[in-house]
This record gives structure tokens, sequence and C-alpha cells, in this order.
């Protein structure tokens, strides 16, 4: 009769969106865990469209200062499966904190 409201649990830790043939795989916040599901926000290098944000730094710390980092306005939720661990070292730069916190709802 009624849908049950989500209850979300507080994670902080970066995943990555697994590719498939029609596209690569994004690294991610996560940001919330509920049962079988993850909310996060994704990052990208190569913004398609004006729903991504410009970060001030890069969240893979070798490549700050070389290339420009963006993150996406809007989270997603998808389930865990859909996510792999990272290859590299993700950080959120002291400086776009306050950008990250805005957008997570």
């Amino acid at each position: 009769m009624f849908k049950k409201k989500r209850k979300w649990t507080r994670v902080h830790f970066f995943k990555r969106k697994k590719s498939t043939p029609n596209r690569v795989g994004h690294p991610v916040y996560v940001y919330g865990s509920s049962g079988k599901n993850y909310k996060y926000l994704v990052f990208t290098h190569t913004p398609k469209n004006d729903d991504f944000i410009e970060l001030k730094h890069n969240i893979d710390p070798s490549e700050d200062g070389v290339k420009k980092s963006y993150v996406k306005k809007d989270f997603e939720v998808s389930d865990k499966s859909s996510l792999r661990d990272p290859d590299k070292k993700y950080r959120i730069h002291s400086d776009d904190m306050n950008t990250i916190k805005r957008l997570k709802k």
C-alpha cells in the first residue's frame, strides 16, 4: 500500500563505476548506503553538458594541476554490484569540501 521510506546510513569512500561497452567507468564518492544500494556523486574529466561543476583541485592527487575535475550536480543511486574498487587513491581537497557538502542532499 505505502512504500516505506528508505533509511540511509552515512558512509564515506570512493568507488568506481564499472565500465560497459558503451561507457567508461568514472570515479564516484559514496556517501550513503541502504540495503543493496549506494548514494553517490560522480566525477569526470570531460563533462558532456552543464550538469557538472568544476572543482578547484583534481580528485586524483597525481593529476592535480594537469587536468581539471568536475562533479555532477545531482547525486545518483544504484545497486552496489554496479560499482567496483577504485584503481587509484582519490581524495577531495579541502578547498572543494563546501561544494561537495552542498551537493550531498
